[in-house]
């Protein structure tokens, strides 16, 4: 069979059947991950308040010294359950990292350990986007 015949014989095969899309579940999937997220303004905001959370940075050491938040306690994501002790138990913990990923499961993970904690959408990176002030190492 030529290309021609190939491509030919692709097109004229009818179309498959979809099935209809089904509504979203009212009921919350027990598997899924909630986490508590702040934008970055709410988190300024907060930092302003009669008791401002802490600030956790869980990004590797290299990605700290190159920029961070001087403000922001500083604990590489994999030192933070041996470090537990060392968290307050009294305020709420926003956990950051670079873009919001690592950092969501960090605050996942201490809120099952009973902290109140919670994730900064979009990181360090989008705290600095919106002006939160950053302490940059320069070369």
């Amino acid at each position: 069979m030529g290309l021609w015949q190939s491509v030919k014989s692709m097109f004229s095969k009818p179309a498959p059947v979809q099935k209809p899309l089904q509504p979203f579940a009212t009921e919350p999937d027990p598997d899924e991950l909630v986490v508590p997220e702040m934008t970055s303004a709410q988190v300024q905001q907060a930092l302003s308040g009669v008791q401002p959370p802490l600030l956790l940075d869980v990004r590797e050491q290299y990605e700290w010294n190159q920029v961070h938040i001087i403000e922001a306690r500083h604990i590489p994501m994999n030192r933070v359950p041996d470090q537990l002790a060392d968290l307050p138990r009294d305020r709420t913990i926003v956990v950051f990292c670079a873009h919001g990923s690592r950092s969501f499961g960090v605050a996942h993970f201490l809120r099952e350990q009973g902290y109140d904690a919670c994730n900064m959408t979009g990181g360090i990176t989008q705290w600095h986007i919106a002006g939160g002030p950053v302490e940059v190492r320069r070369r």
